[in-house]
């Protein structure tokens, strides 16, 4: 993953998206900042970051994201 993308992926995040990438960014070797970005960004802007190498794995995930919204909003 190229620099610029995993830039866009944390601004996605910040805005409260749900990113999905693949392959891994290379923010791995910092423990914290994977903690930051992986579990404690839901809480802080409502983004969430998922690392997936399988495309139907994160196909599925991205669906049950959506459907879980859909749900919550009555629709």
């Amino acid at each position: 993953m190229e620099q610029k993308a995993t830039i866009d992926a944390i601004f996605a995040l910040a805005f409260g998206l749900y990113t999905y990438v693949n392959p891994v960014p290379t923010v791995t070797g910092g423990p914290n900042l994977v903690k930051l970005l992986t579990v404690d960004c839901k809480d802080v802007t409502g983004g969430i970051l998922h690392v997936e190498t399988d495309p139907v794995q994160a196909v599925d995930a991205m669906m049950e994201h959506i459907e879980s919204n859909r749900t919550k909003l009555g629709i």
